[in-house]
């Protein structure tokens, strides 16, 4: 990993060499030959570590060269930034001191400028510091430099790698070589077992080396439509390292999407919710990547799965045959994943390594890529990885290369085993190798998101020396996808990738080149003294214990530049800090606490904090943030999403002058933002606006943040307080804040809760404002709650063609829908909460029927103009014509629901739920007309009494294979149920 940090130090190096000493360069003596001879000495260190990071996996003595020259780059890079902190608290103080002269000066930070206007003692007692500081470093690294002579290194010039232009990642989700075993796993879940004593549930293990493919099958597997029809519930969960029986259930629990607000802090009572959740359901149960073999551990977390009903699965993947003994699984159930055939390796690893190549390119690289795919051992993975390597070897000369590489015939078997996805690692640039080994911070199974680990690599100075450092990161991320580094990607219903996971053999890699510098470690006693290696930079703290005080004194030199909490009890551990830290963590870059269950943060700890790039507090029970952490002048990203008791952030917002990344989607309790925020130029990112009441000075205003320049809301953003716009001018000014940037996901809160009806007045109708509000058309979901206009049917609205979501919160008073029928990629559609509506009808549909003198006709809404036709020539238009989720909540006045006879209405259906609809009389007869696969109705008192006193509205949903009325079963799976079972509400 030296070979990254020498490039990531260069810059600030070379940087300091020309700007620090520039004036009164006499006041320390030989300061400036120091620096230059630092500099040097590393340029010259780094034309041989290309050589010498292969050379090390062979020979211990170079491996032990290589950890010296990191360390001491360590140490460079911390006396760097321990300069720039300096000069750069210097000129915040100066900025936020009383001004003598009325004119005040622009922003700016001048190092040297700044420096030198500091008084003369204070000014000596720094450069002297950094001087003694560089002399010693600059003797070490000398050190080193000459004993680089000792092992014979090749000297090579650095340079980026030649690569094959090319724009697009490759489709590899066709699955190759596994049909066969798809069709049996498929059949073993589908097949009646009472031949295996009915048994509840079956367990069927997929038992396989790493990187075979066993996640891949059951993925096929869960996914495969016979599947879906069979299962009343599917579950998926990540096991891996250590088998955490809480966390796995709380994981179940929230698939099941059973309340996360009751108290499940025990293991106990969180079976025994599951227990009560899938009782007499048919479920399916996928656990991947069992480890534990302890009989005691399993038999315990198996028992509520036993009042599933009969026909229930738990699939796991493993890779320990062990396993699967300890579990007493049948031989008939017992999957043995068998290596892949030559042939389809070939396919795999030619799928990506001929993406974008002409046939004559094919033709001669074709014999030895058959060579190198034969390498991969009848392992998919492998052949994957291989195959993104040569996809970017240019010349039948590179692909001969690597085959002839001689990492094939190394004696250690770790290396062996590593060998395919070495390669592919020291084939990435310096930066793209840094930027993947710091991925072993995280644990398996981690679902990454691609901007959140972007601002990571930022704030450990990887991406620095760019001037759009997130630009580069997500083109390092893409490469890093290229070559399959990343993988098993999270889609939506649109194909849109929305988290990125990495293989375990891959995460595996990524800690075996940071064994030195990356520690994990497991935390289950309340209090524990943790003993850290002196040479660790990263460490990850796993908490299962439910309190936990986290130690004052870690270790005794301050190297860690990383702290991980990951807490495994979610929202039950609680964690307390110590009020003060002192050396262990005074260069830490990067702290993540995200939900680790913190209620309070100590100023005095933070505060110290001054080198800090990355905080992220997100989902834990923060009131407010300490003042403190607006000392913070290095932080670079603030994450704080999903704090719903913070009431405040600190006025002082604005000495983070170098703030890029402001996170605070779900504070839902913040009456605004600090009015500071306006002056933080360097700000880019903001996922949350809140308009204040009464235009309240001390918090920023829309103008403000309309004037800065390089702000953009984030992809999924929330704008609150939209009802405490005074003018149509300052809308159009948010409207125009609002397409900046790529939005995707959009909450437009009018008010907090809704207002009473009896208080709402024409003047407080709010179309005017809904309708300047006009988001980018690019939207996938769109949320609007509190909203108190009579009418929704904004000009803006069914232009949304792309919009896959609309969720109508809390918008109580308007009577008439807009067109919605028109949307044509609407797959979900929620209305909660509204006494103002009385009928549904042709006009929510897309169509309204008017009646004249002269004929009746139908009036097709549509997003540029209306189009009218005589009645019965709407036959070909399809209204809603992708929806599939349909749920009205809490709509007291809704007496009537109408389709239009005269044209396809909602296709698509496969669920719909009605709750809280007292007054609704009926259900339209267009149902019967879609392929309806599931209806709940509950506290429809008029609806629920047709039904169960004439049953006259059986015929319009007789099709429906499962109906829940007032949470009994009345039908499921085609069958009436004689006896409702009654359900744990």
């Amino acid at each position: 990993m030296a070979e990254a940090l020498i490039f990531v130090l260069l810059d600030p190096l070379i940087s300091i060499t020309t700007e620090i000493l520039i004036q009164e360069v006499n006041l320390v003596k030989g300061v400036k030959e120091e620096v230059s001879s630092l500099k040097s000495t590393l340029v010259a260190i780094k034309d041989v570590l290309e050589g010498a990071e292969k050379k090390q996996l062979e020979d211990p003595r170079v491996r032990r060269w290589l950890d010296q020259l990191r360390d001491v780059s360590y140490d460079i890079d911390n006396v760097l930034d321990k300069w720039n902190t300096e000069i750069l608290t210097s000129e915040i103080q100066k900025q936020n001191a009383p001004a003598p002269a009325p004119k005040k000066r622009k922003v700016s930070f001048p190092l040297l400028s700044s420096f030198f206007s500091l008084s003369q003692p204070k000014k000596l007692g720094i450069l002297h510091e950094v001087a003694h500081e560089i002399k010693k470093l600059n003797e070490t690294l000398e050190t080193i430099d000459k004993e680089k002579h000792y092992y014979s290194f090749e000297t090579t010039k650095v340079v980026p790698n030649k690569r094959r232009e090319t724009t697009s990642l490759v489709d590899v989700s066709e699955v190759y070589g596994r049909d066969a075993d798809k069709d049996y796993l498929i059949s073993k879940l589908l097949c009646d077992t009472s031949g295996h004593g009915g048994k509840v549930p079956v367990i069927i293990p997929i038992a396989g080396m790493g990187g075979i493919g066993k996640t891949t099958l059951a993925q096929l597997a869960f996914n495969d439509e016979k599947v879906l029809a069979n299962f009343d519930e599917r579950v998926w969960v990540c096991v891996s390292e250590p088998f955490d029986e809480i966390g796995i259930a709380k994981a179940i629990l929230e698939a099941l999407r059973v309340d996360s607000c009751q108290n499940l802090n025990r293991l106990e009572s969180s079976l025994q919710r599951i227990r009560e959740s899938i009782e007499g359901k048919k479920f399916l149960l996928v656990l991947d990547d069992v480890w534990t073999e302890d009989r005691e551990v399993w038999e315990q977390f198996i028992q509520p799965f036993r009042s599933g009903a009969a026909g229930s699965r738990i699939l796991i993947t493993t890779r320990k045959h062990k396993v699967a003994t300890m579990m007493d699984v049948p031989t008939p159930m017992l999957i043995n994943l068998e290596l892949l055939s030559e042939e389809y390796c070939w396919s795999i690893f030619s799928q990506l390594a001929f993406f974008e190549r002409n046939g004559e390119d094919r033709q001669q690289l074709e014999e030895v890529g058959k060579k190198i795919a034969h390498k991969c051992k009848g392992l998919p993975l492998q052949a994957k990885t291989l195959g993104g390597l040569m996809r970017f070897k240019e010349t039948k000369r590179d692909w001969e290369d690597v085959l002839s590489d001689q990492i094939w015939e190394s004696h250690d078997e770790k290396i062996k085993h590593f060998a395919p996805f070495l390669l592919s690692y020291y084939d990435l640039p310096p930066l793209e190798k840094r930027c993947f080994s710091y991925c072993s911070v995280f644990p398996k199974d981690y679902e990454f998101r691609r901007d959140e680990l972007i601002e990571m690599w930022m704030s450990q100075g990887y991406l620095s020396s760019d001037e759009n450092p997130e630009n580069r990161g997500q083109n390092c991320f893409k490469n890093l996808i290229m070559q399959s580094f990343f993988q098993d990607f999270r889609k939506d219903g649109d194909g849109n990738i929305l988290g990125y996971k990495m293989h375990d053999i891959l995460h595996d890699l990524a800690q075996f080149l940071t064994k030195n510098e990356c520690s994990t470690m497991e935390v289950d006693e309340e209090n524990i003294l943790l003993h850290i290696a002196e040479k660790v930079r990263h460490l990850t703290l796993l908490f299962t214990a439910h309190r936990v005080e986290l130690p004052t004194l870690m270790l005794d030199e301050g190297n860690l530049r990383s702290l991980f909490i990951f807490n495994s009890n979610l929202s039950a551990c609680d964690l307390r800090l110590p009020h003060q830290t002192s050396g262990p963590l005074r260069y830490l870059r990067t702290l993540n606490m995200r939900n680790c269950g913190i209620s309070w943060l100590p100023g005095k700890l933070i505060g110290q904090l001054r080198h800090l790039r990355y905080l992220d507090l997100s989902l834990t029970m923060l009131e407010e943030l300490p003042n403190e952490v607006c000392d913070l002048c290095n932080l670079q990203t603030l994450r704080l999403e999903f704090c719903h008791a913070c009431e405040r952030l600190p006025e002082g917002m604005g000495r983070l002058v170098n703030l890029r990344h402001l996170h605070v989607l779900g504070c839902y309790k913040l009456k605004g933002l600090p009015k500071g925020i306006g002056r933080l130029t360097q700000l880019r990112t903001l996922d949350r606006v809140v308009i204040p009441e009464n235009n309240h000075e001390e918090y920023v205003s829309v103008g403000d943040l309309e004037k800065m320049n390089h702000l953009q809301l984030e992809s999924a953003a929330e704008i609150n307080g939209c009802g405490n716009l005074k003018s149509l001018s300052e809308a159009e000014k948010l409207a125009g804040l609002m397409k900046r940037g790529n939005q995707v996901h959009l909450i437009l809160e009018f008010h907090s809760r809704s207002l009473s009806y009896e208080t709402v007045s024409k003047e407080d109708d709010e179309f005017d404002i809904l309708e300047a509000l006009q988001p980018r058309q690019s939207l996938k979901s769109l949320s609007i709650r509190g909203y108190v206009g009579a009418s929704l049917s904004s000009k803006w609205m069914t232009s949304l063609h792309n919009l896959v979501l609309l969720l109508i919160w809390d918008c109580e008073f308007f009577d008439t829908f807009p067109p919605l029928g028109r949307l044509p990629s609407l797959k979900e559609l929620v209305t909660d909460r509204n006494r103002g509506l009385r009928k549904i009808g042709g006009e929510v549909m897309g169509i309204t029927t008017t009646t004249s003198s002269a004929s009746t006709s139908s009036r097709i809404s549509s997003s540029d103009d209306d189009i009218n036709v005589e009645k019965g020539g709407v036959h070909g238009f399809i209204s809603f014509p992708k929806l599939k989720q349909l749920c009205f909540r809490d709509m007291r006045g809704w007496e009537e629901w109408e389709g239009c006879e005269s044209a396809t209405n909602m296709p698509c259906l496969h669920s719909l739920s009605i709750y809280r609809c007292d007054s609704l009389k009926s259900l339209p007869e267009f149902l019967k007309e879609t392929p309806l696969q599931h209806l709940h109705i509950d506290e429809c008192r008029i609806l629920s009494e047709s039904f169960l006193r004439s049953g006259k509205e059986w015929a319009h949903i007789s099709h429906v294979p499962t109906i829940q009325i007032d949470y009994k079963y009345v039908k499921r799976d085609g069958n009436w149920i004689e006896t409702p079972y009654e359900l744990d509400s």
